[in-house]
């Protein structure tokens, strides 16, 4: 005797209960299922990260664009005068390998312009290159893909002269003369353009923030490139160099030294008398003395100037004379603040004589 059947309606009821149990585990239990969602991601993740042949989009924006290789292109005899100010920043677009999406920056695909391919003066246009590498992926999409810019031939002039122009005035007692530039000529180099523009080198030096003392003064000044009509010519392409040591100041050397204020010797300068019934009230000099500058030993020894234009002619005079006479310059003064002064002589009438009493006689 078979029991089949009965066997038959066991498995039903199993695989019943089994199903039951699933439904309500997939109705009911929301923890488990949230569970397995979340293994899921993390298994179908790790199996994305793991897979090298994946790439995923990735936009950056504010990308900086470079020039390289201006030494090159210098070299060469040529160099960009205009449109590189208008690099600027752009968008790009790349796909990146999914191992490397969170690790990668616009850095790593060096976004440039390369001045080394330009063979010619004139308007180029440059094309913006990035690179690509199977490590990081390659650029898919750059909002700009070229740049035009401007390209002049660089050209060298030499024994360029450096002129220096004085304001203020040397500290009160000091005497300035002309100091000495360190180097007196450069030589420039640059764009032909703006160089064949270049007359000269200009420093403007104040004489008004030397220390007052004696002695020399080193001081570093900077300068400005003019034109021959006096105009400041942009130098920011232009380098200026002395001895291949590039410039931005040039040295002065100034020297000070001690002024005295001198007497001027007016003793023996008439000849001759004046008119009769006049006589010589005064001698004075316009001005009285001079300003003389030297060493200190020097100066020290300087008492009085002479005059050395002979003396002055008053015979038969009957009125004031004034007369310009020169002054001679000690031999060792380094500067002395006038050659000639004015002097006058002041002639005026003898004062008259007071009447003698007549004696009364007596009778």
């Amino acid at each position: 005797m078979t029991n089949k059947p009965e066997d038959t309606r066991t498995k039903t009821l199993s695989v019943r209960s089994i199903l039951s149990r699933v439904k309500k585990a997939v109705l009911h239990n929301w923890g488990l299922k949230l569970g397995c969602l979340a293994l899921s991601v993390v298994l179908w993740g790790g199996l994305i990260s793991n897979d090298g042949n994946l790439t995923r989009e990735k936009t950056f924006t504010d990308v900086a664009v470079t020039a390289v290789n201006a030494d090159i292109l210098q070299r060469n005899g040529l160099v960009v005068v205009s449109g590189l100010e208008e690099l600027g920043t752009l968008q790009m677009r790349v796909e990146v390998p999914q191992r490397y999406y969170n690790s990668v920056t616009p850095s790593t695909y060096n976004t440039r312009v390369d001045l080394s391919r330009i063979t010619s003066a004139g308007e180029q246009m440059l094309p913006i290159i990035t690179n690509t590498t199977s490590t990081y992926g390659q650029v898919t999409w750059l909002s700009n893909n070229e740049v035009k810019v401007v390209v002049d031939d660089y050209i060298t002039r030499r024994r360029v002269p450096v002129q220096l122009e004085k304001t203020g005035t040397a500290p009160a007692g000091f005497y300035a003369p002309d100091p000495s530039i360190d180097p007196a000529l450069v030589v420039i180099s640059g764009p032909r353009q703006e160089v064949q523009r270049v007359a000269r080198c200009v420093a403007v030096y104040d004489l008004s923030r030397l220390t007052a003392q004696p002695g020399s003064q080193l001081t570093a000044v900077p300068f400005v490139l003019h034109d021959a009509n006096g105009q400041v010519v942009d130098s920011s392409r232009i380098s200026v160099t002395t001895e291949s040591v590039l410039l931005d100041t040039v040295l002065v050397d100034q020297r000070l030294y001690p002024l005295k204020t001198v007497d001027i010797n007016l003793g023996g300068i008439t000849s001759g008398q004046p008119k009769a019934g006049y006589h010589v009230a005064s001698i004075s000099a316009s001005p009285s003395y001079l300003s003389v500058a030297g060493t200190a030993e020097f100066l020290r020894s300087l008492t009085m100037l002479e005059v050395s234009s002979g003396t002055i002619d008053i015979a038969g005079a009957g009125e004031t004379l004034i007369r310009a006479v020169k002054i001679e310059r000690p031999q060792n003064a380094l500067y002395m603040s006038e050659d000639a002064v004015y002097v006058t002589v002041e002639i005026v009438p003898d004062a008259p004589l007071e009447p003698t009493a007549t004696p009364e006689v007596t009778r």
